[in-house]
């Protein structure tokens, strides 16, 4: 049999760069907000058919201090802000020669990294509440994807033009190179 003179080389896991050698940029303070107020808005949802199961069913009436049923969320709305102060303070975004990252996450933490001869496609976007706040989404698609593959949220407009440039002329000077 014929030998091909194809070989891998064993890579020592020590000689790995570590993960936490990545610097990762926070997002804009507005992130915080975003998330709060989408967070507020499935509470006030929530609260209303909290309330609305109690009046229907009489459950309030029933008991000498019932009233105090239909206060009961509140007791979530500190929760709701320490979560999304916390969530948004452990986002962040790297991008470095070869590739952009974004971690995410409080419970389930997530990294995601991104090689940039994967890259096909950037696009900026913005939703009602980045537009309040100035703030864009950067989406990445890679090949063979139909859905972004990567997003960074609550980067400045201005900040998430410049990275995409960026990326897109590195994108290309990668694929020239091919």
């Amino acid at each position: 049999m014929a030998t091909t003179g194809f070989t891998t080389e064993l890579i020592q896991t020590d000689d790995l760069p570590e993960a936490d050698s990545i610097n990762y940029q926070p997002l804009d303070r507005h992130h915080a907000s975003t998330l709060l107020i989408i967070s507020l808005l499935s509470w006030a949802g929530l609260t209303t058919g909290w309330s609305v199961i109690i009046t229907v069913t009489g459950l309030a009436a029933r008991f000498s201090h019932g009233y105090l049923l239909y206060l009961l969320p509140l007791i979530a709305l500190p929760i709701i802000i320490f979560f999304c102060r916390l969530a948004a303070s452990l986002c962040g975004y790297a991008v470095r020669e070869q590739d952009v990252h974004y971690r995410s996450g409080i419970f389930w933490r997530g990294e995601t990294s991104l090689p940039f001869n994967r890259i096909q496609h950037v696009e900026i976007t913005r939703d009602i509440l980045d537009r309040f706040f100035g703030l864009s989404k950067l989406k990445f698609f890679a090949a063979g994807g139909g859905s972004a593959d990567l997003t960074i949220p609550a980067l400045r407009e201005e900040e998430a033009i410049k990275l995409r440039a960026f990326i897109l002329e590195k994108v290309g000077a990668d694929h020239n190179d091919d």
